[in-house]
């Protein structure tokens, strides 16, 4: 078995060696090749990751970019250069704990369809202080205790956006046969996710194995309590944990329904071949006229007038 750790640089030198550390100090399985692709940083960062690569020759593979490939590209590339049978991806800045690889194979071993694993995260500020009560899993509304088991993470991730962060993700070698090449008007770990999700082959720990750092010029949560409050009703609305109660309720619920379809078509209109995307597209189709029959017999008027200025916009066709 082949570990690889996959990692996009660019202007990096403030956190990088604290990361590439944490990655070298693993307990019981420590990675056979890091492979490093630089985004042509004009900081210390290229002098980090020689020296690295002079301290261990037979584990740093670092590669420069001889142009700028943005961070989809350059994940891709360095992907695509992993030759282990397990593809761990890591950001530049974070800290993985010592048992981050143990446990997420482990993982692997309890879940024989799992093609991917991923976790939970605390996070921590520039000084590498915790910051409190903070995970990366409620700063993206993944509410993992509430939800239903097994997770529907497609339906997840179409309408509430994705919760797999890239930097805690794991893959077998395998998906790099259907997940190449990447599109460059979505996040490299959401579109990994999509097509994991339809697959239905993801596993996750819920964890801490790394530490996600959050920069200085970065805010966490939100000041306004109020605010906070109205956002995690619409996620569990959205989520099906609490069910609508009011035209707008409704009507949040059948623009996230419609969601799903586009993101459906969109990967249809990349070419991806997986016998999962016709099935819940049909299905998906199904539930949003389901959900318009039932908002319209409820509030008929309201949802009259909302169809006939979204056919006069063109907005929502199927």
């Amino acid at each position: 078995m082949k570990i690889s750790v996959a990692i996009c640089t660019y202007n990096g030198s403030k956190y990088l060696a604290k990361q590439l550390d944490s990655i070298l100090q693993q307990d019981h399985y420590l990675p056979d090749e890091i492979v490093v692709c630089d985004d042509i940083s004009n900081d210390a960062t290229n002098e980090i990751l020689r020296h690295y690569e002079q301290l261990y020759p037979s584990i740093f593979k670092v590669f420069i970019n001889e142009t700028n490939l943005g961070s989809n590209k350059n994940f891709e590339k360095a992907i695509t250069l992993c030759t282990g049978d397990f593809l761990f991806l890591s950001d530049q800045d974070d800290v993985w704990k010592k048992d981050k690889i143990v446990k997420t194979m482990r993982v692997f071993e309890q879940n024989s369809t799992a093609e991917a694993v991923f976790s939970n995260a605390d996070l921590i500020d520039g000084a590498d202080n915790l910051i409190a009560n903070k995970t990366i899993w409620n700063s993206v509304f993944f509410l993992e205790n509430e939800l239903p088991k097994p997770i529907d993470f497609f339906d997840l991730i179409a309408k509430n956006g994705n919760v797999i962060t890239g930097a805690t993700l794991c893959m077998k070698k395998d998906v790099k046969a259907f997940i190449f090449p990447f599109p460059t008007t979505i996040f490299h770990d959401e579109w990994i996710a999509q097509l994991l999700a339809l697959r239905n082959t993801i596993a996750y720990s819920t964890e801490f194995l790394i530490s996600y750092r959050i920069h200085e010029n970065q805010q966490v949560g939100m000041k306004n309590k109020d605010k906070l409050n109205k956002i995690n009703r619409k996620k569990r609305i959205i989520l099906g944990l609490l069910p609508p109660k009011t035209y707008n309720d409704y009507r949040l619920l059948l623009k996230k329904s419609y969601s799903k379809i586009k993101t459906l078509h969109f990967l249809k209109e990349q070419k991806i071949s997986l016998p999962q995307l016709e099935t819940t597209l049909i299905k998906s189709v199904s539930d949003y006229l389901q959900l318009q029959q039932t908002m319209k017999s409820t509030y008929f008027f309201k949802t009259l007038v909302s169809q006939s200025v979204d056919a006069f916009l063109g907005k929502r066709k199927l």
